[in-house]
């Protein structure tokens, strides 16, 4: 348990680093693309209590309004990091011969649903500081969204629920929305 804690503590410090950092890789001055204070992004990008935490962890709460494209930025590369935690600790289980048939197997299906949101992502990573930014953004964001989501809802039905791997899931989950609902505010009206 104690080591869950330091690793849940260096992820998050990790987060926040890499977060900061973001801000100063992203590039000033997209035409089109608007700007507000990371307080309102996240208000405007929040469905809940949570996903509001997870969204000040993320962004911060600063008052000065920046360009939505370091959000979601920063948001994608929070994500990156996490799903490669979680892609390492399902691949635990898979290849841990005390875990059930049902649960090692889906947690290999879990791998291949993290490798298609890190790629969806990742492309988006690269393209976002040259103002490479499209209505794409938001599909490829969802359909992220959707593969984290389907490997939590197959470690449900799988006899996962109470591991430590599917609340790692769920928060990847949480995360994957977030992106999508930060791309929405970055191109709302392109279709």
């Amino acid at each position: 348990m104690e080591r869950a804690g330091v690793m849940s503590v260096a992820l998050t410090l990790s987060l926040l680093l890499t977060a900061a950092s973001l801000f100063a890789g992203v590039a000033d001055g997209c035409d089109g693309v608007p700007r507000m204070s990371a307080v309102d992004a996240c208000k405007q990008a929040s469905t809940a209590g949570v996903m509001w935490q997870l969204c000040v962890r993320e962004l911060g709460a600063s008052p000065e309004p920046e360009e939505v494209t370091g959000f979601v930025a920063a948001a994608m590369r929070a994500n990156r990091e996490a799903y490669g935690v979680s892609y390492d600790a399902a691949e635990k289980v898979r290849v841990d011969p005390s875990s059930p048939a049902g649960l090692a197997t889906v947690s290999g299906y879990c791998e291949g649903k993290y490798d298609t949101a890190q790629e969806l992502m990742t492309g988006w990573i690269d393209r976002l500081p040259g103002c490479d930014i499209t209505a794409d953004i938001r599909v490829d964001l969802a359909s992220a969204a959707a593969a984290v989501d389907e490997c939590a809802t197959l470690l449900l039905q799988n006899g996962g629920e109470h591991t430590t791997l599917y609340q790692m899931v769920l928060l990847d989950r949480d995360r994957a929305v977030l992106a999508v609902r930060l791309a929405i505010l970055l191109v709302p009206n392109k279709v």
